[in-house]
């Protein structure tokens, strides 16, 4: 796995959860994309597995598509 596509699958995941729409649901979906490799999919939902308040839900048995949800109001408390 190289780190410049590791970098552009947080940077996708980054503006997916910052979309205005994610935003105002606190709810956002992503998908692992054909040219993410496994590798760098497995470490960025390890490492977005360490934030509070955050949780991921599988939405198929691959853990490819991820529902993640966050509470801001528990972040600021």
């Amino acid at each position: 796995m190289s780190e410049k596509s590791y970098q552009q699958l947080i940077q996708r995941v980054q503006r997916k959860i910052g979309s205005p729409r994610a935003q105002s649901e606190n709810c956002a979906e992503i998908q692992r994309q054909p040219e993410d490799t496994a590798d760098a999919w497995a470490r960025m939902l390890s490492e977005l597995g360490t934030v509070e308040n955050v949780t991921m839900i599988p939405i198929d048995d691959t853990a490819e598509h991820i529902r993640i949800r966050w509470n801001p109001l528990e972040s600021m408390a």
